[in-house]
């Protein structure tokens, strides 16, 4: 009787986990969406300066409350259509140009604005050449052949610190890899990985799972049957 119940109950674990592995991905696709849309409300949310800001827009048309509030939002959306379109027509450098010598020009926000844009700039696929900048490396911990971390390298460039050569790595969070660390390790204990920057946030995303898909796997032996 005993070993029946057990049996059962261990056939009942079993729906179980295979049922939370099934609705695992779509569980964490939510809760980053969810999180993603927190920390946007936090910004440009109604009670905010922002969102204030974009209910005074919708207010100049006449419409107050919720609808003047998303009045203003859709204002700004076909805004950043209008310049992506001017921007797609060559107009970006003429507009940024501009931009650049407002703003360079304001001590502190300047050079704020300057590491933005090299960081937003990265990410940009339009232009292969930054896109390819960065990359995917294996940082070993104390010693070569130890352990280790994948972490994104934004730029081949070599920093000097006391005679010794180092890269600076950015080590991110899992399962949400918009946050982390930067830090800088010694050029010899950064190893590159032939890895998309897109392989490399799937990984971090799926907290480890989906590795064995985007590196090499050493095959697990076999244990022969003895009798």
């Amino acid at each position: 009787m005993w070993r029946w119940i057990t049996g059962r109950w261990k056939e009942l674990v079993g729906y179980f986990v295979a049922g939370l592995l099934a609705v695992l991905p779509l569980v964490l696709t939510i809760a980053i969406i969810v999180w993603v849309t927190a920390f946007l409300r936090d910004i440009f949310g109604p009670n905010t300066f922002l969102g204030s800001i974009l209910a005074s827009v919708g207010m100049r048309f006449g419409f107050e409350g919720v609808v003047g509030y998303l009045i203003g939002i859709a204002l700004v959306i076909l805004g950043l259509m209008g310049i992506g379109v001017l921007f797609k027509w060559g107009a970006q450098k003429f507009i940024q140009g501009i931009v650049d010598s407002l703003l360079r020009r304001v001590p502190i926000v300047g050079s704020l604005y300057g590491s933005l844009k090299q960081l937003v700039s990265m990410f940009d696929r339009s232009d292969e050449t930054k896109l390819k900048a960065m990359s995917v490396v294996y940082c070993y911990f104390g010693n070569a052949g130890g352990a280790g971390v994948l972490a994104l390298m934004p730029s081949p460039e070599v920093i000097a610190i006391d005679g010794q050569d180092y890269h600076v790595v950015i080590v991110p969070t899992a399962p949400i890899p918009f946050g982390g660390g930067l830090i800088f390790i010694p050029v010899h204990l950064v190893k590159p990985i032939d890895m998309s920057v897109d392989n490399f946030i799937g990984i971090y995303v799926s907290m480890g799972v989906t590795t064995a898909e985007f590196m090499p796997r050493t095959p697990v032996p076999q244990l022969e049957n003895e009798g």
